[in-house]
């Protein structure tokens, strides 16, 4: 497989993926948009920084991807949307550069206030103007954090190292976790009006956009200073030049920008404003750590299935794997038996029930089960990716529930599904050793395997039906590996799980069904 490195990767990351065997990487130094173009046909994973557009049309060319990985944490240079589409999955590495992002801000608030920058362009040019750049200690000042992320949080627990009162705003938080964390969590509005200091922490999104306009910088304190290290487009820059022209916000520290390189913008001319040119994760630990871990986490994801860190699927750590594989094979085999008999599919219920499925997350299943569904129904790529939009393309309703009982079993899954004005259901469970079972279908009781080709054939309880579905099979060639029966309580119906080494051609498929006591007659591949 190939993985291809747009913006440059720290040698310790190369290092872990060329440790792999069948892993082949592609680093080529600063490759412009059509050499990626050109490049991606042939790769199974990318991996990018803040410089790299990864569109939809890109992505259009990328037929082998599996995973695009986001060095970093933002991002917004990817189309999330369309690459879910697509089945690639979005991985980033929240944290691993956050002492670093926190850092720089500290640097650029302690620059800011005491006008660092203009100080040392002063002196360079021969000048000793110590009135000039009066400046403003953090000391008792209160500073507005906006976002408890974890940067925020390590801003937040330096400046209260200084001696700052710390106001907070986080819709995602609560007061008493801020209180925690030594911060007083207050309404933005109530953010805006009383801090001295403002720091911007929160990702890009629609809500976000523009989070600093007009209205809100009218709403702050005269001479409030802002800094920003989080994403460009958090701040209205024509707002914000305004408000530092006529005074009313004292200054402005920013490390991103709407555009970047911000080339033409008015703020650059500004006295009161200082610049970076996106450093907020550019330290030699930030970029190790984060290379490490974008690293790790594709090789685990395209050799072992583990997911982290994923911004378009439930995550799963290692731990989690181990037990929750077997069951997502479960559940995708469950989806890919309806997905063959029961079409179309209206309505899916899932229940998920007994001790072990409390402890584990439950989404990868359901994905799993989707996937499973969809695989036998669609020409196009299904996978645990792009399972829920198809689904929801195709207007398939789908609940899960979970309940503790699981009637001597650890953990079960019943999925049940609606199609054509009827349900139909069918029950598995993962026995010791791993071993997948079906162990109710319909009403139906039973312990079957799921796995290899298999005819399901429903018919009237009555004697000799067993061996002529032997008789017929042997006929035309077709070598019975296991069979598992099974009959109403009425015992007026049964069923037979027949799986057999080689599929049944359609002709001994038309002989069983000739018989007058067989009801029905499926073949699925599991």
């Amino acid at each position: 497989m190939k993985i291809l490195i747009c913006d440059g990767m720290h040698a310790k990351g190369l290092e872990i993926l060329r440790a792999e065997p069948d892993v082949e990487v592609l680093a080529p130094d600063q490759p412009s948009p059509e050499e990626i173009r050109e490049i991606l046909p042939e790769c199974d994973a990318m991996v990018v920084r803040s410089r790299t557009k990864v569109t939809a049309a890109l992505l259009d060319h990328a037929p082998r991807l599996k995973v695009v990985g986001r060095a970093g944490t933002g991002v917004d240079n990817i189309d999330v949307p369309a690459a879910s589409a697509r089945g690639i999955l979005v991985m980033n590495t929240p944290g691993a550069n956050a002492m670093a992002a926190a850092e720089h801000t500290m640097a650029l608030m302690l620059a800011l206030a005491r006008h660092v920058p203009q100080a040392t362009q002063s002196m360079r040019e021969g000048r000793w103007d110590k009135k000039r750049f009066m400046g403003t200690e953090l000391y008792q000042q209160t500073l507005g954090v906006v976002g408890l992320g974890k940067i925020g949080t390590i801003v937040a627990d330096r400046a209260l190292g200084f001696k700052m009162n710390v106001l907070a705003h986080d819709p995602h938080i609560t007061p008493e976790t801020a209180a925690i964390l030594g911060t007083e969590w207050v309404p933005l509005d109530e953010l805006w009006r009383k801090s001295d200091f403002i720091t911007l922490h929160t990702p890009l999104t629609a809500e976000t956009r523009n989070l600093i306009n007009r209205e809100t910088l009218a709403k702050m304190k005269p001479g409030v200073r802002i800094i920003n290290c989080a994403r460009g487009g958090l701040i209205d820059e024509e707002a914000l030049y305004e408000a530092l022209v006529s005074g009313h916000v004292g200054g402005a520290a920013l490390d991103v920008f709407a555009k970047e390189p911000p080339e033409g913008s008015p703020l650059l001319s500004l006295p009161n404003v200082i610049f970076t040119p996106h450093l907020g994760a550019s330290s030699y630990q930030a970029q190790e750590n984060v290379s490490r871990a974008i690293a790790s986490q594709i090789v685990d994801y395209l050799k072992r299935g583990i997911i982290r860190n994923a911004v378009n699927f439930p995550s799963i750590s290692a731990r989690e794997y181990d037990r929750i594989r077997p069951y997502m094979i479960l559940a995708e085999r469950l989806g890919h038996l309806h997905g063959q008999l029961s079409t179309p599919i209206e309505r899916v219920e899932i229940e998920y029930s007994g001790p072990e499925l409390q402890e584990l997350p439950l989404d990868p299943l359901t994905q799993s089960i989707a996937k499973g569904l969809l695989d036998p129904i669609l020409a196009e790529k299904v996978n645990l990716v792009n399972a829920p939009m198809l689904l929801q393309e195709r207007q398939i309703r789908l609940t899960a529930t979970r309940t503790s009982e699981a009637r001597g079993y650890t953990g079960l899954i019943r999925v049940t599904v609606e199609s054509k004005g009827r349900k139909h259901s069918a029950t598995g469970a993962v026995f010791p050793g791993n071993e997948i079972r079906l162990i109710r279908l319909h009403s139906y009781r039973l312990e079957a395997e799921l796995e290899g080709i298999n005819l399901i054939i429903q018919n009237k309880d009555i004697p000799g039906v067993i061996g002529f579905i032997g008789t017929t099979l042997g006929n035309f060639q077709v070598n019975i590996a296991n069979m598992h029966l099974s009959r109403t309580p009425e015992r007026d119906k049964a069923v037979a799980i027949i799986r057999v080494d080689t599929e049944a051609p359609p002709e001994a498929l038309n002989a069983l069904k000739a018989h007058a006591a067989i009801l029905s007659v499926e073949q699925v591949r599991l």
